[in-house]
């Protein structure tokens, strides 16, 4: 059972697209359809066996669902976006409309806004001198 890292990242779904952003790294991550319907699973109390069982009743699903939900759920950890939760492992509720793309799960990292995320300049602003300006 997993829990988003929520002292480091900030979640959101729009569209049907998670969002994940990391702001000690001023990183953001975006997620194809599969993958949010993999992460959300995994926020609502899913571990890997359990998301692997109810992916095999969908149509279309493959054989080897397991590893690479394994695969996965192993990439989000490393990028310390779920951290391992106590608990009894939930059943896995899958968003049909999450899967119109296949079963294969993906997030791209993007840098593009970094020095925008990692700005603060609530808490960076100098009387005499004002806002900050980016150096």
């Amino acid at each position: 059972m997993y829990k988003l890292n929520e002292e480091k990242m900030f979640y959101d779904v729009a569209d049907g697209v998670a969002v994940i952003i990391d702001f000690t790294t001023g990183i953001y991550y975006g997620f194809n359809s599969f993958g949010t319907a993999v992460i959300d699973a995994f926020l609502s109390g899913a571990d890997e066996g359990k998301l692997a069982e109810a992916l095999q009743k969908k149509d279309g699903c493959p054989a080897d669902i397991r590893k690479t939900i394994d695969d996965f759920s192993q990439k989000l950890k490393e990028k310390e976006i779920l951290l391992t939760a106590e608990g009894a492992p939930a059943e896995a509720q899958i968003n049909d409309e999450l899967l119109k793309e296949g079963f294969v799960p993906e997030f791209d990292e993007f840098s593009e806004v970094q020095d925008l995320i990692m700005a603060d300049p609530i808490h960076e602003v100098d009387a005499e001198q004002g806002w900050p300006t980016v150096k």
